[in-house]
């Protein structure tokens, strides 16, 4: 049953109604489900006890059961007329990650009865990770139907404009950093959003930012001399900054990018700088919190964000000077910049 997502708010990567629609029903061809779209009928939001009412209508006689995700069990209370919804139907709530353990405490011992923990074995897979399959037209993966894939395709859905970057860094970089990268790309989107910046070139610029990330020495140096740049001495010290600046060089000299503003946002994204522009402070800090990072300030780092970008900018460059001077290397003087520069707002 896919929910309906108004036309108005419909992003470009999203596929409209009526493909989740036919998608569902390629999926599930031949099988003993049943395909709806009352949700996409009633053409607005729905809340999830609107369609168990309705449900209910239909099977009077039957008893309904309703399946989620474990993870939204700590957040059920906070649902539209929960209570509701759990008098509907019984809540078959599937594990989404190994090791999970339900906490219903939040729950009567009558509503308990309600609630069944499903054992079976979590499938862990991202959507980051499915994009990344469509993108590599499914190659080496048994992840998405051939034919939900070839219906993907003939109708270039889910296509942000993004697949011949994502072809050049997928070619440089190993599986983790392409994960990270997507993750940042997205992050940065939606910080662009929220605070006024351009969100297509803060999602490519966080796709690219760690293009040269896994370049051994001789490839930063080669990018470097072709852009005719020389590394100072802290930054030849410090190898973990080399990726900004080849990064930079690599995708002007290949004539990849040629906006000044999405290569200062690779440039300065590991130290950052004063002045920095709004798209660099955008994908300096995506890079920070991106979902896939797991550091122990993190969840500082994000509440920060959410707030204001300066004051994330702030901490992190706080963060990452202790960091260094605790491990006894130079402090990039850009770094310390970007520091003062924040403290001085």
């Amino acid at each position: 049953m896919p929910s309906c997502i108004p036309p108005h708010k419909i992003p470009g990567k999203l596929a409209s109604g009526n493909d989740r629609l036919e998608m569902c029903r390629i999926a599930f061809e031949g099988s003993r489900f049943e395909i709806s779209s009352i949700e996409l009928d009633r053409g607005s939001k729905s809340y999830t006890v609107e369609t168990l009412r309705e449900l209910k209508k239909i099977y009077p006689d039957d008893e309904l059961y309703f399946i989620i995700g474990s993870d939204m069990l700590s957040t059920f209370t906070q649902w539209y007329r929960w209570e509701e919804i759990l008098s509907l139907a019984v809540i078959a709530a599937a594990s989404r990650e190994s090791g999970f353990k339900a906490d219903l405490s939040a729950f009567t011992p009558q509503q308990k009865e309600r609630i069944i923990l499903l054992d079976i074995e979590p499938l862990e897979v991202s959507s980051t990770e499915i994009r990344g399959i469509i993108a590599k037209n499914g190659k080496n993966s048994d992840l998405i139907d051939s034919k939900i894939l070839g219906y993907i395709k003939e109708n270039a859905l889910y296509d942000d404009g993004l697949n011949e970057y994502r072809e050049i860094i997928t070619a440089k970089l190993d599986a983790y950093r392409l994960h990270h990268s997507e993750c940042v790309s997205e992050c940065a989107a939606t910080l662009a959003e929220n605070y006024g910046a351009d969100v297509e070139k803060a999602r490519l610029a966080g796709l690219l930012h760690d293009v040269m990330k896994n370049a051994d020495r001789a490839e930063h140096f080669k990018e470097l001399d072709k852009a005719g740049l020389t590394l100072s001495r802290v930054e030849l010290l410090n190898p973990k900054v080399w990726h900004q600046i080849s990064g930079a060089a690599f995708l002007k000299n290949e004539g990849i990018v040629t906006d000044e503003e999405i290569l200062g946002a690779v440039r300065w994204h590991t130290t950052g700088r004063a002045n920095m522009t709004l798209l660099e402070k955008v994908v300096y800090i995506a890079d920070f919190i991106s979902a896939d990072r797991d550091y122990p300030d993190v969840a500082v780092v994000r509440k920060l964000a959410q707030q204001s970008l300066e004051e994330a900018i702030l901490y992190t460059s706080q963060y990452t000077i202790k960091k260094l001077v605790s491990a006894q290397l130079p402090v990039h003087p850009a770094t310390v910049e970007c520091y003062n520069d924040m403290a001085m707002l």
